[in-house]
Protein backbone atom coordinates (compact mmCIF):
# COMPACT_ATOMS: atom_id res chain seq x y z
CA UNK A 1 0.00 0.00 0.00
CA UNK A 2 3.05 2.00 1.06
CA UNK A 3 4.84 1.52 -2.75
CA UNK A 4 1.48 2.56 -3.87
CA UNK A 5 0.77 5.66 -2.18
CA UNK A 6 4.26 6.75 -3.67
CA UNK A 7 3.82 5.85 -6.46
CA UNK A 8 0.88 7.58 -7.48
CA UNK A 9 2.55 10.88 -5.55
CA UNK A 10 5.49 10.61 -8.17
CA UNK A 11 2.98 10.46 -10.73
CA UNK A 12 1.35 13.14 -9.44
CA UNK A 13 4.39 15.30 -9.15
CA UNK A 14 5.31 14.26 -12.79
CA UNK A 15 2.40 15.69 -13.96
CA UNK A 16 2.66 18.84 -12.58
CA UNK A 17 5.83 19.29 -13.74
CA UNK A 18 4.96 18.66 -17.45
CA UNK A 19 2.07 20.64 -17.61
CA UNK A 20 4.01 23.69 -16.21
CA UNK A 21 7.01 23.02 -18.27
CA UNK A 22 8.54 26.33 -19.40
CA UNK A 23 8.65 26.80 -23.62
CA UNK A 24 12.78 27.63 -23.32
CA UNK A 25 15.76 27.53 -21.52
CA UNK A 26 15.00 30.65 -20.15
CA UNK A 27 12.10 32.82 -20.39
CA UNK A 28 10.76 36.20 -20.00
CA UNK A 29 7.99 38.50 -19.15
CA UNK A 30 6.10 37.29 -21.85
CA UNK A 31 5.80 33.52 -20.71
CA UNK A 32 4.42 34.70 -17.08
CA UNK A 33 1.94 36.92 -18.32
CA UNK A 34 3.14 39.79 -16.65
CA UNK A 35 1.35 43.38 -18.30
CA UNK A 36 3.25 45.29 -20.32
CA UNK A 37 3.86 49.19 -20.46
CA UNK A 38 2.92 50.19 -23.97
CA UNK A 39 5.27 48.03 -25.72
CA UNK A 40 7.63 47.19 -23.18
CA UNK A 41 8.05 44.73 -20.61
CA UNK A 42 7.66 46.14 -17.08
CA UNK A 43 7.33 43.32 -13.81
CA UNK A 44 7.12 44.68 -10.16
CA UNK A 45 8.23 42.61 -7.23
CA UNK A 46 8.03 43.65 -3.32
CA UNK A 47 8.90 47.83 -4.17
CA UNK A 48 10.75 46.97 -7.24
CA UNK A 49 10.03 47.55 -11.24
CA UNK A 50 11.77 45.68 -13.45
CA UNK A 51 12.39 46.57 -16.98
CA UNK A 52 12.25 42.56 -17.64
CA UNK A 53 12.63 39.01 -16.21
CA UNK A 54 14.83 35.73 -16.63
CA UNK A 55 13.11 32.54 -15.17
CA UNK A 56 14.97 29.07 -15.32
CA UNK A 57 14.49 26.06 -13.53
CA UNK A 58 17.27 24.47 -11.72
CA UNK A 59 17.87 21.07 -13.24
CA UNK A 60 19.93 17.96 -11.87
CA UNK A 61 18.19 17.87 -8.80
CA UNK A 62 17.05 15.34 -5.88
CA UNK A 63 13.45 14.69 -6.79
CA UNK A 64 12.12 16.38 -3.54
CA UNK A 65 13.45 19.15 -5.56
CA UNK A 66 11.91 19.20 -8.40
CA UNK A 67 10.74 22.55 -9.72
CA UNK A 68 12.72 24.43 -8.61
CA UNK A 69 13.18 27.96 -10.31
CA UNK A 70 15.91 31.11 -10.58
CA UNK A 71 14.66 34.25 -11.53
CA UNK A 72 16.72 37.37 -12.52
CA UNK A 73 15.53 41.12 -12.66
CA UNK A 74 17.15 44.03 -13.60
CA UNK A 75 16.40 47.53 -12.57
CA UNK A 76 17.59 50.77 -14.35
CA UNK A 77 17.30 53.87 -12.34
CA UNK A 78 18.17 57.64 -13.69
CA UNK A 79 22.08 58.59 -12.69
CA UNK A 80 22.60 62.35 -12.09
CA UNK A 81 24.93 65.10 -14.26
CA UNK A 82 26.89 63.31 -17.26
CA UNK A 83 25.25 60.39 -19.09
CA UNK A 84 28.51 59.71 -20.18
CA UNK A 85 29.58 58.87 -16.82
CA UNK A 86 29.20 55.67 -15.47
CA UNK A 87 26.74 56.75 -12.48
CA UNK A 88 23.16 55.19 -13.71
CA UNK A 89 22.45 52.37 -11.46
CA UNK A 90 22.04 48.89 -12.88
CA UNK A 91 20.31 47.01 -10.01
CA UNK A 92 20.30 43.10 -10.59
CA UNK A 93 18.13 40.82 -8.33
CA UNK A 94 17.72 37.10 -7.92
CA UNK A 95 15.06 34.88 -6.45
CA UNK A 96 14.91 31.41 -5.90
CA UNK A 97 11.74 30.17 -6.95
CA UNK A 98 9.79 26.87 -4.94
CA UNK A 99 6.50 25.16 -5.21
CA UNK A 100 4.26 25.69 -2.72
CA UNK A 101 5.18 21.99 -1.12
CA UNK A 102 8.66 22.78 -0.40
CA UNK A 103 9.16 25.55 2.10
CA UNK A 104 12.34 27.44 2.45
CA UNK A 105 13.05 26.88 6.13
CA UNK A 106 13.24 23.22 5.10
CA UNK A 107 15.88 24.40 2.93
CA UNK A 108 19.78 24.04 3.58
CA UNK A 109 22.98 24.93 1.64
CA UNK A 110 23.67 27.83 -0.40
CA UNK A 111 23.76 29.56 -3.30
CA UNK A 112 26.66 31.50 -4.89
CA UNK A 113 25.93 34.37 -7.47
CA UNK A 114 28.58 34.93 -9.39
CA UNK A 115 28.10 38.74 -10.69
CA UNK A 116 30.61 39.31 -13.30
CA UNK A 117 29.49 37.75 -17.13
CA UNK A 118 31.44 34.62 -18.67
CA UNK A 119 33.47 35.33 -21.51
CA UNK A 120 31.26 33.42 -24.29
CA UNK A 121 27.66 34.47 -25.28
CA UNK A 122 24.46 32.79 -25.82
CA UNK A 123 23.70 32.55 -30.17
CA UNK A 124 21.32 34.99 -30.72
CA UNK A 125 19.18 35.62 -33.99
CA UNK A 126 19.87 38.52 -36.29
CA UNK A 127 18.39 41.82 -36.33
CA UNK A 128 15.66 42.39 -39.03
CA UNK A 129 16.52 43.85 -42.07
CA UNK A 130 20.49 44.26 -43.86
CA UNK A 131 22.56 44.15 -40.81
CA UNK A 132 24.82 41.24 -39.10
CA UNK A 133 23.97 42.91 -35.59
CA UNK A 134 22.37 39.69 -33.40
CA UNK A 135 19.42 41.12 -30.69
CA UNK A 136 20.83 39.46 -27.65
CA UNK A 137 17.69 40.37 -25.49
CA UNK A 138 15.79 37.46 -27.04
CA UNK A 139 19.24 34.58 -26.42
CA UNK A 140 18.96 31.69 -24.06
CA UNK A 141 20.77 29.11 -23.35
CA UNK A 142 22.56 26.97 -20.56
CA UNK A 143 25.80 26.99 -19.10
CA UNK A 144 27.04 24.65 -20.95
CA UNK A 145 26.81 26.97 -23.88
CA UNK A 146 29.27 29.31 -22.49
CA UNK A 147 30.92 28.08 -19.29
CA UNK A 148 33.70 25.37 -19.99
CA UNK A 149 32.16 21.74 -19.47
CA UNK A 150 35.09 21.10 -17.05
CA UNK A 151 34.67 23.86 -15.47
CA UNK A 152 31.10 23.04 -13.91
CA UNK A 153 32.24 19.42 -13.07
CA UNK A 154 34.92 21.19 -10.80
CA UNK A 155 33.15 24.08 -9.12
CA UNK A 156 30.35 21.61 -8.60
CA UNK A 157 32.54 18.83 -7.17
CA UNK A 158 34.58 21.46 -5.22
CA UNK A 159 31.18 22.78 -3.71
CA UNK A 160 30.22 19.52 -2.79
CA UNK A 161 33.01 18.79 -1.21
CA UNK A 162 33.31 22.09 0.96
CA UNK A 163 29.85 21.49 2.35
CA UNK A 164 30.12 18.05 3.26
CA UNK A 165 33.81 18.84 5.30
CA UNK A 166 33.05 22.32 6.75
CA UNK A 167 33.68 22.26 10.56
CA UNK A 168 31.83 25.29 11.75
CA UNK A 169 28.17 25.98 11.62
CA UNK A 170 28.58 28.38 9.09
CA UNK A 171 28.68 25.81 5.95
CA UNK A 172 28.81 29.08 3.43
CA UNK A 173 31.53 30.85 4.58
CA UNK A 174 33.58 27.81 4.38
CA UNK A 175 32.37 27.47 0.73
CA UNK A 176 33.02 31.15 0.38
CA UNK A 177 36.55 31.31 1.38
CA UNK A 178 37.47 27.84 -0.48
CA UNK A 179 36.20 29.61 -3.58
CA UNK A 180 38.14 32.89 -3.08
CA UNK A 181 41.17 30.65 -1.53
CA UNK A 182 41.69 28.29 -4.38
CA UNK A 183 41.93 28.03 -7.67
CA UNK A 184 39.21 26.06 -10.07
CA UNK A 185 40.37 23.76 -12.74
CA UNK A 186 38.94 25.35 -16.26
CA UNK A 187 36.90 28.00 -14.75
CA UNK A 188 39.56 30.63 -15.56
CA UNK A 189 36.99 32.45 -17.71
CA UNK A 190 33.95 32.21 -15.45
CA UNK A 191 34.02 35.73 -15.04
CA UNK A 192 35.48 37.00 -18.07
CA UNK A 193 38.78 35.95 -20.03
CA UNK A 194 41.00 35.61 -17.32
CA UNK A 195 39.28 36.73 -14.99
CA UNK A 196 38.61 33.43 -12.75
CA UNK A 197 35.63 33.60 -10.85
CA UNK A 198 35.04 37.47 -10.48
CA UNK A 199 33.10 39.24 -8.02
CA UNK A 200 30.52 36.49 -6.29
CA UNK A 201 28.30 36.60 -3.53
CA UNK A 202 27.11 33.49 -1.24
CA UNK A 203 24.18 33.68 0.18
CA UNK A 204 22.72 30.75 2.74
CA UNK A 205 19.78 29.06 1.49
CA UNK A 206 18.18 28.63 5.04
CA UNK A 207 18.08 32.45 5.97
CA UNK A 208 15.72 33.31 2.54
CA UNK A 209 11.85 34.38 3.09
CA UNK A 210 9.34 34.58 1.16
CA UNK A 211 8.81 37.86 -0.65
CA UNK A 212 4.92 39.07 -0.93
CA UNK A 213 2.78 38.78 -3.91
CA UNK A 214 1.87 42.32 -4.28
CA UNK A 215 1.90 43.27 -7.95
CA UNK A 216 -0.20 41.62 -10.86
CA UNK A 217 3.31 40.37 -12.27
CA UNK A 218 4.58 37.49 -10.21
CA UNK A 219 7.50 36.19 -12.71
CA UNK A 220 7.15 32.55 -12.10
CA UNK A 221 5.16 29.63 -12.92
CA UNK A 222 3.26 27.44 -11.72
CA UNK A 223 1.70 31.04 -9.98
CA UNK A 224 1.33 29.03 -6.95
CA UNK A 225 4.99 29.16 -6.66
CA UNK A 226 7.14 31.07 -3.96
CA UNK A 227 9.56 33.52 -4.32
CA UNK A 228 12.46 34.35 -2.12
CA UNK A 229 15.29 36.80 -2.37
CA UNK A 230 18.77 35.56 -2.61
CA UNK A 231 20.74 38.41 -3.48
CA UNK A 232 21.07 41.62 -5.29
CA UNK A 233 23.77 43.38 -6.98
CA UNK A 234 24.35 47.23 -8.32
CA UNK A 235 27.27 48.29 -11.00
CA UNK A 236 26.83 51.56 -12.19
CA UNK A 237 27.45 52.55 -15.93
CA UNK A 238 26.83 54.98 -18.45
CA UNK A 239 22.88 55.74 -19.97
CA UNK A 240 24.34 54.48 -23.39
CA UNK A 241 22.43 51.80 -25.88
CA UNK A 242 25.50 49.55 -25.32
CA UNK A 243 25.81 50.14 -21.37
CA UNK A 244 21.77 48.75 -21.60
CA UNK A 245 22.95 46.05 -23.82
CA UNK A 246 25.53 44.62 -21.58
CA UNK A 247 24.55 45.18 -17.67
CA UNK A 248 20.82 44.80 -18.43
CA UNK A 249 21.07 41.20 -20.72
CA UNK A 250 24.06 39.75 -19.30
CA UNK A 251 24.91 36.27 -18.58
CA UNK A 252 24.76 35.52 -14.98
CA UNK A 253 25.97 31.95 -13.25
CA UNK A 254 24.31 30.76 -10.17
CA UNK A 255 25.50 27.58 -8.64
CA UNK A 256 23.32 26.18 -6.13
CA UNK A 257 24.55 23.62 -3.15
CA UNK A 258 21.54 21.76 -1.27
CA UNK A 259 22.86 20.00 1.92
CA UNK A 260 21.08 17.54 4.00
CA UNK A 261 19.53 18.96 7.28
CA UNK A 262 19.01 16.10 10.02
CA UNK A 263 16.14 13.90 9.42
CA UNK A 264 13.99 16.42 8.19
CA UNK A 265 15.83 17.11 5.55
CA UNK A 266 14.53 17.17 1.84
CA UNK A 267 17.69 15.77 0.26
CA UNK A 268 20.14 12.28 1.41
CA UNK A 269 22.90 13.84 0.25
CA UNK A 270 24.25 17.11 -0.69
CA UNK A 271 23.78 17.89 -4.49
CA UNK A 272 25.32 21.02 -6.67
CA UNK A 273 24.23 22.58 -9.39
CA UNK A 274 25.23 25.53 -12.22
CA UNK A 275 22.45 27.14 -13.37
CA UNK A 276 22.52 30.56 -16.19
CA UNK A 277 20.31 33.33 -16.25
CA UNK A 278 19.73 36.05 -17.99
CA UNK A 279 16.63 38.66 -19.36
CA UNK A 280 14.76 37.38 -22.22
CA UNK A 281 12.94 40.10 -24.39
CA UNK A 282 10.37 38.22 -26.56
CA UNK A 283 9.02 41.09 -29.14
CA UNK A 284 10.61 43.89 -30.58
CA UNK A 285 9.29 46.90 -28.99
CA UNK A 286 9.94 49.49 -32.29
CA UNK A 287 10.49 52.91 -31.77
CA UNK A 288 12.04 55.71 -33.23
CA UNK A 289 13.96 54.86 -36.19
CA UNK A 290 16.23 57.75 -36.00
CA UNK A 291 17.24 57.44 -32.05
CA UNK A 292 20.81 58.42 -31.20
CA UNK A 293 22.92 55.25 -31.37
CA UNK A 294 24.95 56.85 -28.49
CA UNK A 295 21.94 57.62 -26.20
CA UNK A 296 18.98 55.15 -24.41
CA UNK A 297 16.43 56.87 -22.19
CA UNK A 298 17.04 56.14 -18.31
CA UNK A 299 14.03 54.35 -16.31
CA UNK A 300 13.43 55.99 -13.22
CA UNK A 301 11.55 54.25 -10.64
CA UNK A 302 10.42 54.85 -6.88
CA UNK A 303 8.15 53.54 -4.06
CA UNK A 304 5.10 54.85 -4.63
CA UNK A 305 5.34 55.93 -8.57
CA UNK A 306 7.47 54.71 -11.44
CA UNK A 307 8.09 56.86 -14.33
CA UNK A 308 8.36 54.86 -17.40
CA UNK A 309 10.38 55.78 -20.54
CA UNK A 310 11.09 53.73 -23.55
CA UNK A 311 15.18 53.29 -23.81
CA UNK A 312 14.87 49.85 -26.09
CA UNK A 313 14.13 51.96 -29.76
CA UNK A 314 17.89 53.48 -29.44
CA UNK A 315 19.31 50.04 -28.70
CA UNK A 316 18.00 48.08 -32.13
CA UNK A 317 18.60 50.73 -34.19
CA UNK A 318 22.20 51.41 -32.90
CA UNK A 319 23.85 48.35 -32.14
Amino acid sequence: MVHLQLAFLSFLLSSSLAQHKLSSDIVGCKDVSCPKDGSDDRCTVGDTTFIGIGLTRISDLPSSLDGLSLVKGVNMSAGSGDPEQDNSPFQSVYYLGTPSRVKEKDLAGCAVVFHDPPAKKFPAPKLPGNTNLTDTRVAHGTCPAVIEQKCIDNLTKRATMAIDNAQGQDICADLRSQLKRDTIDGCADLAGTGHGLGNFTVTSLGDLSPVRNSSDCWPIQPKSDNLAEITQNTVLRNASAEAVYDEAYKITAVLTVFAGKGNSSLVKQTSSQMTCLKLVTNENPGGDKGADKNSATPIYNGLLTTVVATVFAAMLTSM
